[in-house]
């Protein structure tokens, strides 16, 4: 019997997993420490008032980190409910979580709708890759596809070293990105801001907060 073909997304997506799961402990967090400061502190330059993002399971980008260092940095966190059809509802953090489908976290609060990221100034997102044209890799549940349809904000992804990569194999369904956060392979404590071409942003954005080594 003929094994079946496994797709370019697919390779790729074992490929990051695998290369998460043997990531030192120590340099795991430090990454994740840096990156939870760069995302704060962008949250903080933008002006951005209200921003979604995600509770990170373990080994994913941010880790504890990430949402005690946005909440300390935005008026107001939204954070993700996944629903049975894989689409996410929100509800603002609170500071308190319950267990979710697949061993999420999710928070407590009121449910807000589907539509409540659309109201958010900037979307942090989960991936595991994402390419200068702005294409993302995400974990093949396409719940990030249908929330990107839904904003106008900046989107930006967080990522591990070696995860901002020149190409990333997409479909005609993927959503695109603005940009990324990549923790430094050579210096852990510092993470690099990548913008990509993966949507239209303000002159504001583009001037004030693309990094000097982005080009275009």
């Amino acid at each position: 019997m003929v094994p079946p073909r496994v797709s370019p997304k697919s390779e790729l997506r074992a490929h990051i997993r695998s290369v998460r799961r043997a990531m030192p402990d120590l340099e795991r967090t430090t990454a994740d420490r840096s990156l939870a400061a760069a995302a704060s502190d962008l949250v903080r330059q933008a002006g951005a008032r209200t921003v979604s993002a995600y509770v990170p399971l373990a080994g994913e980008p941010g880790g504890g980190e990430l949402v005690p260092a946005l909440a300390g940095a935005a008026e107001r966190l939204l954070l993700p409910v996944l629903l049975d059809d894989n689409d996410l509802d929100w509800a603002e953090h609170d500071g308190s979580f319950a267990p979710g489908r697949f061993g999420l976290l999710q928070p407590t609060g009121p449910r807000l709708g589907r539509e409540a990221v659309a109201g958010a100034d900037l979307v942090l997102l989960p991936g595991l890759a994402v390419s200068p044209d702005g294409t993302r890799l995400g974990q093949g549940g396409g719940s990030y596809d249908r929330v990107l349809q839904r904003v106008e904000a900046p989107t930006v992804v967080l990522l591990y070293p070696g995860e901002f990569l020149a190409d990333v194999p997409s479909e005609p369904h993927d959503q695109h990105v603005c940009g990324a956060i990549e923790a430094s392979a050579e210096r852990y404590e510092t993470a690099h801001v990548h913008w990509t071409k993966g949507c239209s942003m303000t002159q504001h954005w583009h001037s004030k907060y693309r990094s000097a080594n982005d080009g275009g």
